[in-house]
């Protein structure tokens, strides 16, 4: 083989070999869908939800559908119904198609339903700190949103990249995930989720240090002041919910 064919032959096996591993890498994507039951129908739809599980269990699933249920705030009673890890293109072939997977949504739920949201956000892993080992969602998650100002986004990113910085610098023990809204709403939404595993975990934690003094720690005041500083004046609103985790009406595949 000549010289060229040999260095054009390499080149196409690194570029499939590079290809086959970003395609093994976990997808970022969170597709999740806001479903506000009608008024009088939790009964019906939660059955419907149980249906479509199993329904998934027969088709033999090989994702996971979670399902959470929104119990404070201004969508309290909303069910969060979600798919975590994928990529954009996992959507072009779905392992259950979307015409059968909508006739049966149709079937057994849609009748009991008032609303549907799709949303799609990213995972921000690198700047996230989730709990190591866990084999399964918390109980419950106190989700933070933070509607961030235009024009003030990169200003928002480098505060919350320092946050995640400090938080490793001094080993600060709380566990968080950070997501970015990537389609389905308003620009510049953030989410911040909470795990926590009891009521009694939502209680103040007097062994932690508070989060100014963290960073201080970190940083010094002058630079935890800046930190501060550069949230107030991105961020325009911020809203807070709690949502638990419905183990029984999600499709957990077998391993």
């Amino acid at each position: 083989m000549k010289k060229n064919q040999l260095l054009s032959a390499v080149g196409i096996i690194l570029f499939v070999a590079s290809s086959l591993a970003a395609q093994e890498k976990p997808g970022t994507l969170a597709g999740i869908e806001f479903q506000k039951p009608k008024n009088g129908m939790v009964p019906q739809y939660e059955a419907g939800r149980k249906q479509k599980a199993a329904w998934h269990k027969e088709k033999n699933d090989p994702k996971p559908l979670m399902v959470w249920e929104t119990l404070t705030g201004d969508n309290t009673g909303t069910y969060l119904v979600g798919r975590f890890g994928m990529h954009w293109a996992d959507m072009d072939k779905p392992a259950i198609s979307d015409e059968a997977d909508t006739a049966e949504f149709q079937k057994v739920i849609g009748s009991y339903v008032d609303s549907v949201v799709d949303r799609y956000y990213d995972f921000l892993h690198k700047i996230s700190n989730p709990p190591a080992g866990a084999m399964g969602a918390p109980k419950f998650s106190e989700i933070v949103i933070f509607h961030v100002r235009y024009g003030k986004g990169s200003d928002f990113r480098s505060a919350i990249d320092r946050i995640h910085e400090a938080s490793e610098k001094t080993k600060w023990p709380l566990n968080y995930e950070w997501y970015e809204l990537a389609n389905g709403g308003q620009t510049g939404e953030y989410v911040l989720s909470l795990p926590h595993n009891s009521w009694a975990d939502f209680e103040d934690k007097p062994d932690v240090k508070p989060f100014r003094d963290m960073l201080k720690e970190a940083f010094g005041q002058a630079e935890a002041d800046s930190i501060i500083d550069r949230l107030d004046h991105s961020v325009e609103k911020e809203t807070s919910e709690i949502i638990q985790f419905r183990p029984d009406l999600s499709y957990l595949p077998s391993k």
